[in-house]
């Protein structure tokens, strides 16, 4: 595997070993871990112990595990390399499981000892279409964009029909040069194209799901509260939309250097770019929202914990009208899985990753 690819690969290992440590300060601060605490306990430094503790024990592992990952993949091929990589991940993914679960017995325990008690509010007052007339999110035309450089990628693939090669190589050996070729068809030339409308209609519903997400009002406060909520809506839409947009044109360069013959090199470092693009903003926007307090912004008829499955992460409240709530410990929403809808939608989602990741691998098999 050459140097680039090495720095590629472990860019993108850390970003996700970043993204897995930064859990414990994602959400709600009155959420520990999916257990709700009242506001005095935030200043209890056994809480902060048990955020800290997450934290050195995800990152500890991944330190370990990406630096022994790093030295052994270091001679082998690129497909070992990946292949080495995505266990180092799913070992993370695995250590971050159970690390979740210790300090969400941990928070259990203390919240018992401290004998803190949280009143479940039962006045609400929410609205299920109020952000769908208050332009809370970019219109599904700004996708249109994404569109563009898709067709753009298409025009330029029949344009140029004839100059692609009869063969074209789609994997580099360790000493950079093709040895692995397939032959040109149509559906390995439009390979590309097809991941691309996935990716689209992925964020382009993501972002329909932002559109008709509840937005809860305080009752104390509810021009204030609704300002808020509209203007944390619009920034994730925002977000969601330039990092979509990126990743279309990443795919776009893909096919250029699969089909035309354009440098790799332009290619790997577009994509380090791309991770750190990524990972700044989405560092970025959640550092803003935490300083802003609006991901502070309490979502009452879905604050009850018994609503709140598999570790606190999964809502699942078939009393509640609403299909998309505010996530109380992550980042944006969450689908209401005992929605019919919500489980139609939760099915979907994946089966369109799981699309977008196995259609390559099939056609270039």
């Amino acid at each position: 595997m050459t140097a680039q690819e090495t720095i590629m690969i472990s860019s993108f290992y850390l970003f996700i070993a970043l993204l897995i440590g930064i859990q414990a300060y994602i959400g709600l601060r009155t959420v520990l871990f999916g257990i709700a605490l009242p506001g005095e306990a935030l200043q209890d430094t056994a809480v902060q112990r048990i955020r800290r503790n997450y934290v050195l024990l995800t990152g500890g592992f991944a330190i370990v595990i990406g630096v022994a990952c790093f030295f052994v993949t270091r001679h082998q091929t690129t497909g070992r390399s990946i292949l080495s990589w995505t266990i180092a991940i799913l070992l993370l993914m695995i250590v971050s499981v159970f690390a979740i679960r210790i300090s969400r017995m941990s928070a259990q325990r203390l919240k018992a000892a401290r004998g803190w008690q949280v009143d479940v509010q039962t006045k609400r007052a929410a609205s299920l279409a109020v952000g769908r007339t208050h332009g809370s999110v970019l219109g599904s035309w700004w996708y249109s964009a994404h569109v563009a450089v898709m067709a753009l990628c298409i025009f330029f693939a029949v344009a140029r029909w004839d100059a692609i090669p009869q063969s074209f190589a789609i994997h580099m050996g360790p000493n950079g040069l093709p040895d692995v070729y397939i032959s040109k068809s149509v559906r390995t030339v439009f390979m590309m194209n097809i991941v691309q409308a996935l990716m689209i209609a992925l964020f382009a519903g993501y972002n329909l799901m932002i559109r008709r997400a509840r937005t809860s009002l305080d009752p104390q406060d509810r021009e204030g509260s609704l300002r808020k909520q509209l203007k944390l809506k619009k920034i994730h839409s925002i977000a969601a939309w330039g990092i979509s947009l990126l990743g279309i044109a990443n795919l776009g360069l893909l096919q250029a250097v699969i089909l035309y013959g354009w440098k790799l090199n332009l290619l790997i470092r577009y994509n380090v770019s791309f991770i750190a693009v990524f990972f700044l903003t989405l560092l970025g926007v959640l550092l803003y929202l935490r300083f802003r307090g609006l991901d502070q912004q309490r979502d009452v008829p879905s604050q009850e914990e018994r609503h709140w499955k598999w570790l606190g992460s999964m809502y699942a409240n078939p009393e509640d009208p609403a299909l998309f709530v505010p996530d109380r410990y992550g980042f944006g929403w969450t689908i209401n899985m005992a929605n019919p809808r919500g489980k139609i939608i939760a099915a979907a989602t994946i089966a369109v990753l799981a699309t977008a990741i196995f259609v390559p691998i099939l056609i270039f098999r």
